[in-house]
């Protein structure tokens, strides 16, 4: 009996130890292009992503909404952030003016960087 309270407690440990951790819910990307159809406003914007996650006031007046996901694959102590998504709405008297954007996958700059080329003597 003792065994195999020890056995499930390392199984409990290793399956805890190893989950996802999930910030946020998942931006869809295809509604980004209807943010600046005209009369999109605030109850419009949180009606296509829910209550933003921070609401922000910018010293121009302008209002800040703040959507983001983060899904993290842990091996026990370390955590890498496997996928990233962050969405900022800028609202200016209850009306979208701009968006920003960015999605981060596995390897964002990699595919940029040509390769090295050796020293010529």
């Amino acid at each position: 009996m003792r065994y195999l309270s020890i056995a499930l407690f390392l199984i409990l440990g290793l399956a805890i130890g190893c989950s996802p951790i999930i910030e946020g819910k998942k931006i869809d990307s295809a509604q980004n292009k209807n943010l600046l159809a005209a009369g999109t406003n605030a109850d419009k914007v949180v009606q296509m992503y829910g209550q933003p996650q921070q609401k922000e006031e910018l010293p121009n007046g302008e209002t800040k909404y703040i959507y983001y996901y983060r899904l993290k694959n842990r091996i026990w102590w370390h955590a890498d952030a496997d996928q990233q998504q962050r969405l900022e709405v800028f609202l200016k008297g209850n009306e979208v003016q701009r968006y920003r954007y960015t999605d981060m996958g596995v390897d964002p700059i990699t595919t940029d960087i040509p390769p090295i080329q050796p020293e010529k003597k």
